[in-house]
């Protein structure tokens, strides 16, 4: 990837710590947001392949929150091991160029001005099949055999080239990913510990290996401690004293009046609010505040940058505190979203109609979504903030492009299915879909309006585990039943029992 003669290339920053829990992940959304905010452009990048999350501190400004459809690290990579297989393909030395650039898989989060960008490479696209990707990928054999070190070094001079920061959340501890990001890749390093005896041991041994390995290829290195709690005054002492023994010598550049301010200045305080939610600090703290995680964060941007940036462009505060709500978990508006086509919408207002008398919150779009709104936004909040899906399954229904919509936002806010998001109930005897098989619902087609009430409060209470913790307890009492005697109507279809009846709508013609 060729770069412009009128820049530098850009500033690779690796962002490690030997345990997890420090707080790292977090620092570096802080630190790129502060950077992009003072016209930088920014790539943060997942390379925690095993445990991909800093997407979640960017979910409000993300199309596709859950990266369901986004491709990342482990794309590139499995893309190009598996060129290298094909024998009849590009032999030209640069044939590995176009797969190691980066920008075929950034995602654009926001804008700064003047000319600031934050764009995320993400470890993958988050599927059924990451997990598998992940797991079986040789690093060994990509290194050994498929010039795995020439691409890797390709895809550093493609984010070099195009933006101004690289900022990469490693992996922990130690590992072939970890081994990358520490060695092959930064110019600089940037070691995340806590005052534990373990991490701080842990984190010395690492640094030194990576000098080791780097040779003469200098490296910085600023070591950072986080989630610091001062409760514990001697302590507290105690373990700063021991992290200068082990770690100060990697200051060298700075005179022992500038090590004092150092670290002084970076330590970054454990607060509880930043320890439910993954919200950044630049926006959940006011700006200019000592004692605060943005506070710290500002300066170890400083040091990051040779002090050319100290501090984050702030917000306008009604846009920081609108954006603080963004990033705050919601409680579910709704219990169930009603998900219909318009020719089913007298079966949507009947089930809604009997949902709501059985106490349940029910979103639906003919009473709930006015005119005039953007249609897809309000999908994409109603899907959110509802915690499970009712699909009314008709022949309409399946062919419609717009249920389809719905379905596949359902299922990249819940890919595994686990809370059961989407009840299939079907008003006409149609096949579900491939990718609705398996997943439970029931049938209210040629019931007779009582036992189709019966039917959908059972069936909603065998869903989702109703009030009984996920036992599926009957709401009605169950019948006696009869010594010897055959249930009535035993052999017979549903239509045959229950002839269709004209409720909640006539019967269409096909």
């Amino acid at each position: 990837m060729s770069m412009p003669a009128d820049r530098q290339p850009g500033k690779i920053v690796t962002f490690y710590s030997y345990k997890g829990g420090t707080g790292r992940t977090m620092a570096l959304a802080n630190i790129a947001w502060i950077l992009a905010s003072n016209g930088r452009r920014v790539l943060v990048v997942d390379w925690d392949l095993e445990a991909p999350g800093l997407h979640r501190y960017f979910h409000p400004f993300l199309v596709d929150p859950e990266l369901a459809g986004s491709t990342g690290v482990m794309d590139m990579v499995w893309d190009y091991a598996l060129a290298t297989l094909d024998t009849q393909g590009d032999p030209s030395p640069g044939w590995h160029e176009p797969y190691a650039d980066v920008l075929n898989h950034t995602v654009s989060l926001r804008g700064f001005e003047p000319g600031g960008v934050l764009s995320l490479l993400p470890a993958g696209r988050q599927d059924d099949a990451y997990g598998a990707k992940v797991n079986s990928f040789d690093w060994s054999s990509f290194y050994d055999k498929r010039g795995g070190g020439a691409f890797v070094e390709a895809m550093k001079q493609s984010m070099a080239a195009q933006f101004d920061y690289v900022l990469i959340d490693s992996r922990t501890g130690l590992s072939d990913t970890a081994g990358i990001c520490t060695v092959q890749l930064p110019d600089i390093l940037v070691t995340c510990f806590t005052f534990s005896t373990q991490s701080i041991a842990g984190t010395a041994a690492v640094v030194e290996s990576v000098r080791r390995q780097r040779g003469e290829r200098d490296i910085t290195i600023w070591p950072v401690p986080m989630r610091v709690e001062d409760g514990e005054t001697a302590k507290l002492e105690a373990s700063r004293d021991l992290a200068r023994i082990h770690l100060d010598h990697l200051l060298k550049d700075l005179d022992e009046n500038a090590r004092d301010r150092y670290w002084g200045a970076v330590e970054v305080p454990y607060k509880t609010l930043y320890a439910y939610e993954e919200t950044l600090a630049t926006v959940g703290d006011r700006p200019n505040q000592q004692g605060t995680i943005l506070a710290a964060s500002e300066q170890l941007t400083g040091y990051l940058t040779d002090q050319a940036i100290v501090r984050q462009v702030p917000l306008d505060e009604s846009e920081r505190r609108q954006l603080a709500r963004q990033f705050q978990r919601q409680p579910f508006a709704a219990d169930f979203l009603i998900s219909y086509c318009l020719v089913d919408s007298a079966w949507a207002e009947w089930l809604t109609w009997q949902l709501e008398a059985a106490g349940y919150r029910v979103l639906i779009s003919t009473m709930d979504i006015v005119p005039g709104t953007n249609w897809i936004e309000a999908l994409e909040r109603a899907v959110s903030s509802s915690r499970r899906i009712v699909a009314i399954v008709s022949q309409a229904f399946v062919r419609s492009q717009f249920a389809r919509v719905e379905w596949q936002a359902a299922l990249r806010s819940d890919p595994n299915r686990a809370t059961r998001k989407i009840i299939p109930v079907r008003v006409e005897d149609v096949p579900l879909p491939d990718f609705l098989s398996g997943i439970f619902g029931f049938d209210l087609w040629g019931l007779e309006e009582d036992s189709a009430r019966n039917v959908l409060l059972n069936g909603i209470v065998a869903a989702t585990g109703g009030a009984t913790g996920g036992r599926a307890k009957p709401v009605t009492r169950p019948r006696f039943p009869s010594l010897g005697k055959p249930e009535p109507g035993a052999g017979r279809t549903a239509q045959d029992r229950h002839p269709r009846l004209p409720f909640p709508s006539k019967p269409r013609d096909e």
